[in-house]
């Protein structure tokens, strides 16, 4: 692998590391620096709750999966996770 891809693949696992936290500690958003022509804002997204019955390791494995799925959606619309544009 080249430096470019390790770089963008730690961005990503920190994106679903840091989400998965947030959904077990029952956060309800997590905040997304961003952006555009008139400077820089927040946006907020909203997170599911956590899985209250089951194992921890399933419980992990929920919250995990659901921020897996909210990456793979930002990766549409946020410029950090442009695998074009990443620097």
């Amino acid at each position: 692998m080249n430096a470019k891809t390790i770089r963008y693949q730690q961005a990503v696992e920190g994106y679903i590391t840091s989400i998965t936290r947030d959904i077990l500690a029952d956060k309800g958003f997590y905040p997304v620096a961003m952006e555009d022509s008139e400077g820089p804002y927040m946006r907020f997204l909203d997170l599911p709750s956590p899985q209250l019955c089951g194992t921890e390791t399933q419980k992990y494995t929920y919250a995990r999966l659901k921020a897996q799925e909210i990456v793979d959606d930002m990766k549409r619309w946020n410029p950090h996770l442009d695998y074009a544009t990443f620097e």
